[in-house]
């Protein structure tokens, strides 16, 4: 094993940290060591409702931010033939002023920005005040094409609530149909005789579960669309959203609670829905569709029974739990809200929530939040984070990450801080759920935004310790407790990887060799995974770097002993994949390249399995309710002496804010997977975001912004017709193809290796030539295709061949699926 020397990162990782903004705490008063507690404030943003044809749709909220870069991809509006797009603000008529601004999706260029001069108040009841007004947008927009629009309030003590919506100029007729099919859908499952229309769309599959309410898809069965013996009614409004247009496919999301009764008792639910359908002039397809459904816990004494704390129907979403070390305290997160609960004292109590069951106020209930616990202690002490979109409060309309403590004993709620994020909700979440550990030095670790920075808990330092990362690039343990990351190179040039144990800061240097470079693999349990090769062996495929041949596998523990060295003299690696406890390798005893011969190896590890936070988790089935989701307890509950704190703890809220700044930006493309109406992940293959996509019906974007791929908008057969003009961009670049990137005509050169050939038709449907390369130097052009076939052009030749599906498989499979394609603008 080659490791470099051992570095104490407490004494000098705050050394080097960039300059750290925070003021005195606001709410939080301190007279003699005496903390004053207050309760959270209530949101006072107004919402934001546009119209879309004769239709409301789904309120839009208040951020802070007024650039819009923390909005993501959430709402669409078509604007109307004359643009000027009407809206209202409701719960309130306190605004001073409204002004709004159009800019690209990647806020970059500003198109428009108008003060609106005049506009209507209406009072109903201090719920209903409203303020409607019109935005006469110019006519500067490009037919067709997506764009930002922020519309500002000013408010009445002189703060600011951006509201960010996509908007695009095109006609609304086949947008209004899809919308109607989605709420007709919906209501029709409330009354077993009206779906019967819906059979025709499911798809039940005898590989599906028959028995959770939770998550229903059409490959699931009519009782559970139906809502099964449950006997729910909709309750308040059904929120209706445009979320993607694309062509004639549309994904259309219904928001709404749900009540169901249980004996004497009235229990509530929040459901969504997400529709993806596909119109044609002769019907409406319904192509995918989910309801999701999450019972409101009320804490309720009799959901505390036996060694079990009921939590109900869910979809599992975000809920998991944390015990101390003794198993006395428990604390669990489920819809969104911390729970913790004392066996010892038989206490159970709502820690933190911004809405839930207490609440109807749609502003506190707003789902761009999370809730994850990082560590309970002994003495009944919780720390945790609330990341995303802060609903009330002091940070209110702001998306980042609040960090808390709670002291049980005391029932007591303090935020220590607040770290502004630049990252949408959901991208936000999919970061955290890679790295959010609290260590036993008192640091806080997290990854964000393609860096992984420690905020020191006491003095709030902190510290960039790595930045510009892919997740090609790092990994962290089962546990989070161990970090390892590749240094300042690309994915296959790293010389170096540090390892660091989270929980002493002790960092620990791998390679440097001269001529060697190292690459991260995983993690196996807390056991860190890392290969070594020579410099400059790269796995080649025409001109572009597929990868970089090792010539040995090493395993150390977390004191950096060997565990495992794997070495064959006249063999090497080509490629890697860390799954549980094993690894999977593909060798080769000469390096031929891509297309060269290999075979496959795995290597079983004895690592200890960590716990998880979902372990205390379960279900069991119940007649009228389906999967019911619960919390194991490690003792029964004494139900002649539990008592449930349903209300919120007092609270010291935190003014004090944290500002990490990246050392350097990710140079990297990456590859954004969305489906069912939500973020599903980044990816640095193209193949990846594609394949997660799929299962989802989903798209893909190059960026954030540009989408290059979208599962359901092609045509069941096509032909280019043209290939010279439909090749020209790829023979352009076809030389000087090495990676993905944006040329300066805005065309996008695609690595699209890896990929199915059902994934890459969708770039000849849209009269994009794909190439496949079927060897060194040898390839052919995929240029048309219907439901069974293939049609190809041999470049060489000249000459046109018709393959069948399984044929093309076989072939291209053969050649490693290495396709390339130029996107134009």
């Amino acid at each position: 094993m080659k490791t470099g020397k051992k570095v104490m990162i407490l004494l000098l990782v705050f050394v080097a940290a960039a300059v750290v903004y925070f003021v005195h705490p606001v709410g939080k008063k301190e007279e003699h060591g005496v903390t004053e507690y207050t309760a959270m404030e209530k949101a006072k943003f107004p919402v934001l409702y546009a119209t879309m044809g004769e239709r409301e749709m789904a309120p839009v909220f208040g951020q802070t931010d007024e650039r819009g870069v923390t909005a993501g991809r959430d709402s669409l509006i078509l604007l109307p033939e004359d643009r000027k797009l009407k809206i209202r603000f409701a719960g309130t008529t306190k605004i001073q002023g409204v002004r709004y601004e159009i800019r690209s999706l990647d806020t970059e260029d500003l198109i428009e920005r108008t003060r609106i001069g005049s506009f209507e108040t209406s009072l109903n009841g201090d719920s209903e005040n409203a303020l409607s007004t019109e935005l006469p947008i110019q006519n500067l927009l490009d037919a067709g094409k997506e764009y930002l629009l922020g519309v500002c309030a000013e408010l009445s003590d002189g703060s600011e609530a951006w509201y960010y919506m996509r908007i695009t100029e095109q006609d609304q007729g086949h947008a209004n149909e899809m919308l109607s099919l989605a709420e007709d859908f919906s209501s029709k499952t409330y009354k077993y005789s009206d779906a019967q229309s819906l059979t025709m769309y499911m798809e039940t599959s005898p590989t599906a579960g028959s028995t959770s309410l939770g998550t229903v898809t059409l490959k699931d069965t009519f009782t559970q669309l139906t809502w099964g013996s449950l006997g729910v009614e909709r309750s308040g409004e059904a929120y209706t959203k445009l979320k993607e247009l694309s062509g004639n496919l549309a994904n259309v999301e219904i928001t709404s609670r749900v009540t169901a009764k249980n004996g004497e008792k009235t229990e509530n639910y929040e459901v969504t829905e997400n529709f993806t359908m596909k119109w044609s002039s002769q019907r409406i397809y319904m192509m995918d569709y989910e309801r999701t459904m999450t019972e409101l816990f009320t804490g309720d004494t009799e959901l505390f029974s036996g060694k079990r704390i009921l939590l109900g129907i869910g979809n599992g979403d975000g809920v998991h739990a944390v015990k101390s070390t003794g198993g006395q305290y428990t604390a669990f997160v489920t819809d969104r809200e911390l729970w913790a609960y004392d066996s010892g004292e038989n206490v159970g109590a709502r820690v933190f929530a911004f809405g839930g069951a207490a609440s109807d106020d749609i502003r506190d209930n707003v789902p761009e939040h999370g809730v994850e616990i990082l560590a309970v202690d002994e003495n009944g002490g919780i720390d945790f984070i609330v990341y995303g979109r802060m609903n009330r409060g002091t940070h209110e309309g702001s998306t980042g990450i609040a960090y808390y403590h709670y002291d049980m004993g005391q029932n007591a709620l303090e935020e220590k801080f607040f770290i502004p994020s630049l990252e949408p909700y959901q991208e936000l979440k999919d970061d955290l759920s890679v790295l959010a550990h609290r260590g036993t030095n008192g640091i806080f670790y997290f990854y964000m935004d393609h860096g992984i920075y420690g905020i020191d808990l006491k003095s709030l330092e902190y510290v960039a310790l790595a930045s510009g990362l892919t997740k090609e690039q790092f990994a962290v343990s089962a546990d989070h407790s161990r970090a390892a990351w590749q240094e300042n190179t690309g994915i296959w040039d790293s010389q170096t990887i540090q390892i660091m144990d989270l929980d002493t800061g002790d960092k620990t240097q791998v390679g440097g060799q001269s001529g060697s470079v190292t690459r991260m693999l995983g993690f196996v349990g807390n056991d860190c995974i890392y290969g070594t090769g020579d410099s400059g062996d790269y796995l080649m495929s025409n001109g572009r770097v597929m990868g970089t041949y090792l010539n040995s596998i090493d395993i150390v523990d977390r004191e950096m002993k060997s565990v495992m060295h794997y070495e064959k003299p006249g063999s090497w690696i080509r490629e890697v994949s860390v799954d549980d406890s094993r690894i999977h390798m593909k060798t080769v005893n000469s390096r031929d390249g891509f297309f060269g011969a290999y075979s496959e190896d795995t290597l079983v590890c004895n690592a200890e399995i960590l716990p998880g936070k979902t372990d205390d988790i379960g279900w069991y089935a119940s007649d009228q309710k389906g999967q019911i989701m619960f919390v194991q307890l490690d003792r029964d509950v004494d139900a002649s002496k539990k008592k449930i704190r349903q209300t919120s703890p007092k609270l010291a809220e935190s003014s004090s804010t944290v500002k990490p700044i990246a050392a350097a930006a990710c140079k990297t493309t990456e590859f954004y997977a969305y489906g069912r109406g939500r973020f599903l992940g980044r990816f640095v293959d193209f193949a990846d975001a594609a394949q997660a996509a799929y299962d989802h019906m989903g798209f893909v974007t190059a960026g954030r912004d540009r989408t290059i791929w979208v599962r359901g908008n092609r045509a069941s057969a096509f032909y280019i017709r043209d290939l010279t003009a439909g090749s020209a961009l790829l023979e352009r670049y076809r030389d000087s193809f090495e990676k993905n990137q944006t040329m300066e005509d805005g065309t996008f050169l695609l690595d699209a290796s890896g990929s199915s050939i059902v994934q890459v038709l969708y770039f000849v449907g849209q009269n994009i030539p794909v190439l496949a390369y079927t060897g060194e130097g040898t390839c052919m052009y995929l240029t048309g295709y219907d439901q069974t076939h293939v049609r190809v052009y041999h470049p060489e030749s000249g000459t046109t061949e018709v393959l069948s599906m399984e044929t093309a498989n076989q072939m291209f499979g053969a050649a490693g699926y290495d396709f390339i394609c130029c996107v134009p603008v």
